[in-house]
């Protein structure tokens, strides 16, 4: 999706226009400003070892902030950079979003903030890979490598709870076909997100090695068949 939406810079008191980007689901969205914490230095250690983790997983680099949203709450990847020392773009997590996830938790682990970042990431590959992805398949892209990245997570990292996770995507989608931001239905979006969980599993059953351009073209090739 592309998009152009105006952020205020809460700490640099800078007004700057996002160009290409992409939110985690299509529900009407404002924006108020970003900041560089949540206020809370616990959920701020853990969202920056996930963000981390990511970093070293994907060969994109990504600067990281938060949102001050209001209506839907949501995420937002785009290639705007706003830190050059991370030139690959911005991905920016929602404060409601985060509380909307927790308190919707019944694991309380919060499982579906990890995926969603790694859904965010996977706007970044696309981006910087220059896909071509439009409309739906640019999010059922970023949903299955949030699938890949469920399950080498929970399987290698630290346990996340799959139907948690699973619930969450399904929930982000709707049936508003003639909608320009149409992100996919909530069927497409659980199977975009199951698909690449189970090509992961399937590789690490294997012994196989899962490379990024096998993950990118399995992600390309599932998705174009929504």
């Amino acid at each position: 999706m592309k998009t152009k939406i105006l952020f205020l810079f809460l700490f640099g008191w800078m007004a700057i226009v996002f160009g290409q980007g992409c939110f985690l689901n299509s529900g009407a969205t404002v924006i108020s400003g970003t900041v560089l914490t949540t206020g809370n230095q616990n959920i701020d250690y853990i969202n920056n070892r996930e963000f981390n983790t990511l970093l070293s997983l994907f060969p994109v680099r990504p600067n990281f902030l938060y949102l001050h949203e209001t209506g839907s709450p949501n995420a937002f990847a785009t290639t705007q950079i706003t830190n050059t020392a991370f030139p690959d773009g911005s991905i920016l997590l929602g404060l409601n979003l985060i509380t909307s996830e927790c308190q919707s938790s019944p694991s309380n682990t919060c499982s579906a903030i990890p995926i969603i970042l790694a859904h965010e990431f996977g706007h970044i590959l696309d981006f910087k890979n220059s896909l071509g992805l439009s409309g739906k398949y640019k999010e059922l892209f970023a949903d299955f490598i949030a699938g890949s990245y469920l399950f080498h997570r929970s399987n290698t990292i630290g346990y996340l709870d799959y139907n948690e996770v699973a619930r969450s995507f399904f929930t982000k989608g709707d049936y508003n076909f003639n909608h320009p931001d149409f992100h996919g239905t909530p069927e497409e979006r659980l199977a975009a997100l199951t698909s690449g969980y189970n090509l992961s599993q399937q590789y690490y059953i294997s012994g196989q090695n899962l490379t990024l351009p096998i993950l990118i073209n399995a992600a390309v090739q599932r998705v174009s068949q929504f």
